[in-house]
């Protein structure tokens, strides 16, 4: 009976772990995707079509997330490296950023994806004008949509940053639980 006792006991906690692992995730269900941030989301609409979703790591904001997603894009028949290339260049340029590497291409739940590393220079109030090199791991994701009366074509790009030389540990396990919903 004890040994009943304890292996229910034990189910229960992997259960309740699991479910409260998935619960950390954050979900838009306006922009169809979850991720687990390191810490409150901040959202914001930046135009009609464009919400960036931003959140600095606990404990002095070593890195930090970010999901920025773009509705009705418009996208050829289909979606070839350099049309994801210049959709990088277009990100690149508005961020300021220098990819340093070559891009690779994957696919992300079926869709066309492209992985990047870039640096770019922080000098702001938050550094006191002290310029700072980051750099960011993102991957952009390019979802194609089969409904032509619900859907819409939308860009995904998931990102972590950190200053050159800090903690970055946390970036890949950020990207790595993006998913599309």
């Amino acid at each position: 009976m004890k040994t009943k006792t304890s292996l229910l006991l034990l189910v229960i906690l992997i259960l309740i772990t699991t479910f409260s692992s998935a619960a950390d995730k954050y979900v838009s269900t306006d922009f169809g995707f979850a991720a687990s941030f390191p810490a409150n989301v901040v959202r914001t609409q930046t135009a009609s079509d464009v919400a960036s979703f931003v959140a600095s790591a606990p404990g002095g904001g070593a890195w930090v997330a970010q999901v920025k997603v773009t509705k009705n894009v418009v996208m050829p028949q289909k979606v070839t490296k350099e049309f994801m290339e210049a959709k990088l260049a277009e990100v690149l340029k508005s961020g300021f950023m220098t990819q340093t590497g070559a891009s690779s291409y994957t696919t992300f739940h079926g869709y066309p994806a492209l992985l990047a590393t870039a640096t770019f220079i922080i000098n702001n109030r938050d550094t006191n004008f002290v310029s700072y090199s980051a750099v960011i791991d993102m991957k952009l994701i390019f979802v194609k949509s089969e409904n032509l009366v619900n859907g819409q074509n939308r860009v995904y790009w998931v990102s972590g940053w950190a200053i050159q030389g800090q903690d970055r540990s946390g970036i890949q396990s950020f990207l790595d639980s993006f998913e599309l919903r």
